[in-house]
């Protein structure tokens, strides 16, 4: 069996002989830096235009990328930004990189978006900004997010990590806050092993932008001037001429996601497990994950850690949810007294609740997306497979419920 579901999945990353030409072309053509060749611009743009924004800056990496936005939006030590409970450490550990802390907040146990309702509790004196994730590539409530931030003066960074190409509210996602970031890390529906990109369409964070990701040197530079302290996060030739490809395979694969997503989530309820909700606002879902509750007691008392094991074994890829931020060792207070630059006592990460994401880490998996770009035969086995875990009778849609809280 193992083999079979390891043979039957479609592999990823994909390329085709024109991704293979694209490279070469890179290659001869001896321009493999950003700063002297064309390929990273040409991307930039064609990008640009997909997602209907103004600004894009290819970067070394999506958590480059955050660290990049919030950088340009003048984030620093001191500061408090806003984030989900439930998101990969990235969004917060970005926070962290410069000297700011990020102040979690409890998820919404249908999309695992953040809790807009609990927003507003959570800014202080210090907020500078929000970081909503758009989960799995559905947006999270935006218009809601954006009015609470202009009521109190707060920024916003669109973490659209998991949401190439998806669609709300009449926009892009990454194009309705003050900017945003994809990643291109090797999973992601885009990629290119690694890389990542700032999205925006003010010209006053486009700008501050480049500098910080090319050694604080403005565009074209010959005389070394170094306008600012900041780092190298340049992407290479190679990689872009590699995302031109990627960004014209996506649309039809976003189509087949689409056709097979809601086959996949009803197999899932058969059994056993509850598959989160799409909000009615999305238009189009990034499906990076297909996420889904389940009760550990009708597993035999697996975690989501031992039942997403158990499939991997299988040649399934599933994972657990990620654990809440502030849960994870980088938050024990030692460990936050060795970051350098940040100034104040930490806020009590140990007692912020949230009992959503809390329970998200030990009852909800995830699988692929790589998935969905198969077939309904091989969709059906694998919630068959998943069922054969299983020790009570699959009762539906309905039969995760007493793992969701309330």
């Amino acid at each position: 069996m193992h083999a079979d579901f390891a043979s039957r999945i479609p592999a990823w990353p994909r390329f085709e002989e024109a991704d293979e030409a694209a490279m070469i072309d890179v290659l001869r053509s001896r321009r493999w830096w950003r700063g002297n060749g064309d390929v990273g611009d040409r991307f930039e743009t064609a990008f640009a235009e997909f997602l209907g924004v103004d600004h894009v800056r290819a970067v070394s990496h999506g958590t480059a990328a955050l660290e990049l936005a919030l950088a340009a939006l003048g984030i620093g030590a001191g500061d408090e930004v806003i984030v989900p409970a439930t998101t990969f450490i990235a969004t917060a550990s970005a926070v962290l990189r410069l000297g700011a802390w990020p102040i979690p907040v409890d998820v919404e146990p249908d999309t695992l978006n953040i809790d807009v309702a609990l927003i507003e509790a959570a800014i202080g004196p210090r907020t500078r900004a929000i970081v909503p994730v758009h989960m799995a590539g559905q947006a999270a409530e935006m218009l809601e997010i954006m009015a609470i931030a202009r009521r109190h003066g707060l920024s916003v960074v669109e973490d659209a990590a998991h949401a190439h190409g998806a669609r709300a509210f009449g926009q892009a996602l990454g194009a309705i806050g003050d900017a945003a970031i994809v990643s291109f890390q090797s999973g992601k529906l885009m990629t290119c092993g690694e890389g990542g990109a700032l999205v925006t369409n003010r010209a006053d964070i486009a700008a501050e932008s480049f500098a910080l990701h090319s050694c604080g040197r403005p565009k074209g530079d010959t005389d070394y001037r170094h306008m600012m302290p900041a780092t190298n996060m340049r992407l290479t030739e190679f990689q872009t001429a590699l995302l031109l490809g990627q960004l014209r395979r996506l649309p039809d694969e976003m189509a087949r996601r689409d056709l097979m997503a809601p086959f996949f989530e009803t197999q899932l309820a058969e059994a056993g497990l509850r598959p989160l909700a799409t909000r009615p606002y999305v238009e189009r879902h990034g499906r990076y994950m297909v996420l889904a509750w389940f009760d550990p007691a009708d597993f035999g008392g697996r975690d989501a850690g031992a039942l997403s094991a158990e499939l991997r074994a299988m040649g399934i890829p599933a994972f657990r949810c990620f654990p809440p931020v502030h849960r994870t060792e980088m938050f024990a207070p030692g460990a936050l007294r060795r970051l350098a630059g940040v100034t104040g006592a930490p806020p009590d990460y140990a007692a912020l609740p949230t009992p959503v994401a809390d329970a998200a880490a030990k009852s909800v998996i995830w699988f692929s997306h790589t998935l969905l770009l198969g077939g309904e035969a091989l969709l059906a086995d694998i919630a068959a497979a998943l069922a054969s875990l299983g020790t009570v009778a699959p009762a539906g849609a309905g039969s995760a419920r007493s793992a969701i809280p309330a």
